[in-house]
């Protein structure tokens, strides 16, 4: 087992890495994350509709698109609250890099799954069963207040920014899987939101009619992003970016 000290050090030299790298490869990895994580909305979709509601078998089935992602090491916004932010936290200098990175795949993780969602709708890839559960699902989490989406998404952030920090603890793969279906399973099963994942079943409303992009955006997309980018750096890099350094011995 790697000691925290450990595990920080691997995730800074992974915020290191991404910080290096150029805007183009950075966003075709963001578009790619965008177009695999809209894989959960799907299977939370279809395996429900073959199974009479979302259940367990559909909420097991959600993090198909999450494992894509981290399994694939593609750019996930929601991820990328921690190990950027880690590397900011030992060097001021590097904000400006982190904020071009953070830009440069939050803009591409939406353009992959607004692409998505319109190849689902319009392709009619979705049987009407499937697609009416879905409508369901976006309606209960539109109906929730701006504050309520707010915290709702900070835990959603806190999950999900501690895959990368156990995905820097872990070095097999197995375990990469099971903590990462683990946490991942909690947000449909507590009605969690995931900025990027959400998006994909908000999208779905808008082109179906259903809901508004002004709703998209306001209602889901703002609060989500801001609960999430919150959970994932205060509860997940500065806690344990604190814990790291408030252990070091002073000399005497």
């Amino acid at each position: 087992m790697k000691s925290p000290a450990e595990i920080l050090e691997s995730v800074i030299e992974d915020g290191r890495k991404e910080l290096r790298r150029g805007g183009t490869g950075l966003a075709f990895s963001g578009l790619g994350a965008g177009l695999n994580i809209s894989f959960s909305a799907i299977a939370l979709a279809v395996i429900g509709s073959l199974t009479g509601g979302i259940g367990l078998a559909a909420i097991a089935a959600y993090p198909i698109g999450f494992l894509i992602v981290v399994l694939g090491r593609a750019e996930l916004y929601t991820e990328n609250t921690v190990t950027p932010v880690s590397v900011v936290l030992t060097d001021y200098g590097k904000l400006p890099d982190m904020l071009r990175l953070w830009a440069v795949i939050f803009v591409s993780n939406i353009l992959g799954v607004l692409v998505f969602a319109l190849v689902i709708y319009y392709g009619s890839v979705l049987s009407p069963a499937a697609t009416e559960l879905l409508l369901g699902e976006v309606t209960t989490k539109l109906a929730a207040g701006f504050w309520e989406v707010t915290l709702k998404a900070v835990i959603g952030g806190w999950l999900v920014a501690l895959i990368a920090w156990l995905v820097a603890a872990v070095q097999d793969t197995i375990s990469q899987i099971f903590f990462t279906w683990l946490l991942v399973l909690l947000i449909p099963a507590t009605g969690l939101a995931h900025c990027i994942a959400g998006s994909a079943e908000v999208l779905i409303a808008v082109f179906a009619g259903e809901t508004s992009w002004i709703e998209y955006l306001g209602r889901f997309l703002v609060p989500a992003t801001l609960g999430n980018t919150i959970g994932g750096i205060v509860l997940v890099t500065l806690l344990n970016y604190g814990q790291v350094v408030g252990s070091k011995r002073q000399k005497a």
